[in-house]
């Protein structure tokens, strides 16, 4: 009997879903509709779909157009029954953004942090921005039923625990999760930007065509996430991908053992930090350098954007940098791309805003480099990828039967 009761419960639970996901794919529907899409029979239809609006995870909103008869009431999910927080911790700013449970996100705000913020002061800028937002979209906090956080770093297991990470900069001991969980009392996720992205990109960017993808993050840090047949791969404690720990001679391999706190031997050849690095050491050798011009001859403003913008205008020392550091990039590059043979890659980060001038510094010296050239291209959501990607996790890992 036991066994009997179970098996009806899990039939109902099943049909329930069918028909929240035909609601949710194909609304606004009848309940003839729904029958005949789902081939659930009338009765069990009309009993489960009262049990979806005495839950309000669905709503009658208006009258159809009749076939011959009554006119039909159709009914939609209601996707403005919990909301969803996405909270973007960069290394120099947060975005936050609020979504409905259909993934549409409703509004978002942006902050950049001051020079002198610690982490408890990034924290509690994300915190007064989840406040804004919520003000803004005039809605009760405890709708609020799961948040994302989003962070670049180390991680100990996937949304548990982050290690270390860039906005920690003075690499302070706080619990990112914990200190969300007890302010809003929800669920809290911790994930690597770079995988969000490369979700944000499927959902809604340039990989939505593609099953095999190559996302490579170039920023201050430079780190990559890839998908095969159709799935995003995390690798042990969620750390796939570190791309700026590659090696890049035999040499550096001899002699450099990985410390996960520092940036890796890629990464001090070619990265913003690395590109900053070079610029300041061009400036000195030659105080005329137009990149120095362009921040107005403090040294301290001095950035990698700086050296692209420099080397974008056509500045020979700018454009040379590049030029000795993308063979460095391109080298790693086409050794993933032989092992992984992707059919696109996808360049993400602040320096995927240089556009065709990056891709040309790329394509150039690998395409014969490689068995399979995939397609390269620019992300279209650039920094919303991860926001979209944060969001469609949480639904991807959301039972809207039991959760909401």
């Amino acid at each position: 009997m036991h066994y009997l009761k179970q098996s009806q419960r899990d039939v109902k639970k099943n049909n329930l879903n069918l028909i929240l996901n035909t609601i949710i794919k194909h609304e606004p529907l009848s309940r003839a509709d729904i029958v005949r899409i789902t081939k659930i029979s009338k009765p069990t239809v009309s009993n489960l779909i009262d049990y979806l609006l005495q839950r309000e995870i669905i709503n009658e909103i208006g009258i159809g157009e009749s076939k011959g008869g009554r006119k039909p009431i159709l009914i939609s999910f209601n996707n403005l029954r919990k909301y969803i927080v996405a909270t973007d911790l960069g290394r120099e700013d947060c975005t936050v953004a609020i979504s409905d449970l259909k993934g549409n996100i409703l509004d978002k705000a942006n902050e950049k942090f001051k020079k002198q913020d610690r982490l408890n002061d990034k924290l509690k800028i994300a915190k007064d921005l989840i406040h804004l937002l919520i003000n803004n979209l005039k809605i009760e906090p405890s709708l609020i039923f799961k948040i994302s956080c989003i962070a670049p770093g180390v991680y100990t297991e996937r949304g548990k625990e982050l290690k270390w990470s860039p906005v920690n900069t003075q690499n302070e001991g706080a619990d990112i999760k914990n200190y969300f969980e007890s302010e809003y009392h929800v669920p809290v996720i911790i994930n690597h930007s770079t995988k969000l992205s490369l979700l944000g990109e499927k959902v809604a960017g340039k990989a939505k065509e593609y099953k095999n993808v190559l996302y490579i993050d170039f920023a201050y840090g430079l780190g990559c996430s890839f998908m095969i047949d159709g799935n995003i791969y995390f690798g042990m404690n969620n750390s796939a991908g570190e791309f700026g720990y590659f090696y890049s001679s035999l040499q550096e391999f001899m002699n450099n053992t990985v410390k996960p706190y520092e940036f890796g031997c890629l990464e001090k050849r070619i990265s913003g930090y690395a590109l900053q690095n070079k610029g300041l050491e061009k400036v000195k050798e030659n105080p005329q350098s137009r990149i120095l011009e362009l921040v107005q001859g403090d040294q301290d403003k001095i950035t990698g954007r700086t050296v692209f913008q420099a080397a974008m205008e056509g500045d020979q020392e700018a454009t040379e940098i590049l030029k000795s550091s993308f063979r460095y990039f391109n080298m790693a590059l086409a050794n993933i791309i032989n092992l992984l043979t992707p059919e696109i890659v996808i360049f993400g980060g602040g320096f995927s805003n240089a556009g065709k001038y990056l891709l040309d510094l790329i394509n150039g010296e690998i395409k014969d480099r490689v068995l399979h050239m995939p397609k390269l291209e620019i992300s279209e959501l650039k920094k919303d990828a991860s926001i979209v990607g944060a969001i469609h996790y949480l639904l991807n890992n959301t039972d809207l039967l039991e959760e909401i």
